[in-house]
């Protein structure tokens, strides 16, 4: 499954990551040692034609080399492609050929050993606050898809687990002078993080406000070692 987040990089210039997710369960791969990557200058990646070129390049590289297509990072004008594969010999080849079907790119590419898959688990899967802004991207949108106006303040529940109860405690002390109340608390004697505990805030649900909620919320389950597991709310229309 291949999502997509957003990120500033260290000069504060932003960036996209699209990933293949499912990677990760077989990362690093053995068999395919070779990182390969190619570098295409486009003024509009998200252009149906760009997107034509990418599953092109992502289909040739796979049935010639068996390479699997990792992710890419768009930044400043260029889009940066990168596949594992068993060797990298007809990469400047076949990469080649792509491009010309599709009318040719100012580029730049290569091919190096990465048997650990550095690149992957480093630098294109998302970390934990990357997931989470998939996560809050996704109910957003199936909010916005059943015909959600998120300006409008309503009642939002949100989750967090701990090992112990006194982290729950202190968690939740940390969160009630920052508008959050405490709503219900949960046990489940089957997991590690055995108390819950649910809160809810009255606020609207724009991307900038769930942002900066679960931003919150997130850094104080992790203070206390415990999780945060996403919110719910009612549809507002």
């Amino acid at each position: 499954m291949i999502e997509f987040y957003e990120l500033m990089d260290d000069e504060n210039i932003p960036y996209r990551c699209d990933v293949e997710l499912d990677l990760i369960d077989e990362a690093p791969q053995e068999e395919r040692s070779w990182l390969l990557w190619l570098f295409v200058k486009s003024s509009d990646p998200l252009s149906s034609s760009f997107n034509a070129f990418a599953e092109d390049l992502k289909n040739t590289l796979n049935a010639s080399l068996g390479a699997v297509y990792a992710g890419s990072i768009t930044k400043e004008g260029w889009v940066e492609f990168y596949f594992y594969a068993a060797e990298g010999k007809r990469f400047e080849n076949l990469s080649t050929d792509v491009m010309t079907r599709h009318g040719g790119f100012a580029y730049e590419r290569g091919a190096s050993r990465d048997t650990k898959w550095e690149m992957y688990i480093e630098r294109l899967y998302p970390d934990a606050y990357a997931m989470l802004r998939i996560q809050n991207r996704h109910t957003i949108e199936a909010l916005q898809e059943a015909g959600d106006d998120l300006s409008i303040s309503r009642e939002v529940e949100h989750y967090l687990f701990f090992q112990t109860k006194s982290s729950m405690e202190r968690a939740v002390s940390s969160l009630l002078p920052l508008g959050f109340a405490l709503k219900e608390e949960v046990t489940d004697d089957e997991s590690d993080y055995a108390y819950g505990v649910v809160l809810s805030k009255n606020e609207p649900v724009t991307h900038e406000q769930v942002e900066e909620s679960t931003a919150l919320l997130f850094d104080a389950a992790l203070e206390q070692h415990g999780q945060y597991e996403g919110w719910s709310t009612v549809l507002a229309v």
